[in-house]
């Protein structure tokens, strides 16, 4: 039928970069939509959710200083991991919840909730020293097998180019990678 030679075209997650919102953003740790853009005269409108507020900068400013927004879905497929996951992390104190698309930044049921590009990087930092199974004797921690390292993770964001190989066990190991800043 038609999965017959499905073994062949393996979809592996690690190489598509996962695409961070285009209108939400982060500005000095609060989040931001961009509502207008005059290119001509530099300028930009944000509307503000934390202070429940317009604001206009400069649309060159902004786009120094903006951090990128990531759903809670696509964080969690950059970890390749579960929501209840992330609800226990946060639970237990490890993972700050996400922001909310709402007045005062709170987590509101139906209502998008976003982490900035540096969240994301401390939560990588965290689930890195999670130990995996039970604790060693000696007290070292042995981490997940798919926790990315932070080349990894750049690529995912779309910040580096990675280039994979395919073994013939059809693991990908990277082999070369770029800086695009």
């Amino acid at each position: 039928m038609d999965n017959e030679g499905r073994e062949g075209q393996v979809k592996d997650n690690w190489q598509q970069p996962v695409k961070p919102s285009s209108t939400i953003f982060f500005l000095n740790k609060e989040i931001v939509r961009l509502i207008h853009v005059n290119k001509a005269n530099n300028i930009c409108v944000l509307y503000n959710f934390i202070q429940d507020k317009e604001q206009t900068m400069l649309y060159s400013d902004f786009k120094k200083h903006r951090k990128r927004a990531y759903t809670v879905k696509n964080t969690m497929r950059i970890f390749n991991r579960s929501r209840m996951q992330l609800e226990r992390w946060i639970k237990k104190e490890l993972v700050m919840p996400p922001t909310g698309a709402v007045i005062g930044g709170k987590r509101i049921f139906r209502q998008y909730a976003y982490y900035s590009e540096d969240d994301i990087f401390t939560i990588r930092d965290i689930i890195a020293t999670i130990h995996k199974g039970r604790p060693r004797k000696d007290g070292r921690v042995t981490p997940r097998f798919d926790v990315p390292t932070e080349k990894d993770l750049r690529s995912l964001l779309g910040d580096a180019i990675m280039l994979y190989t395919k073994t013939k066990s059809g693991e990908f190991i990277p082999v070369w990678t770029e800086e695009t800043w």
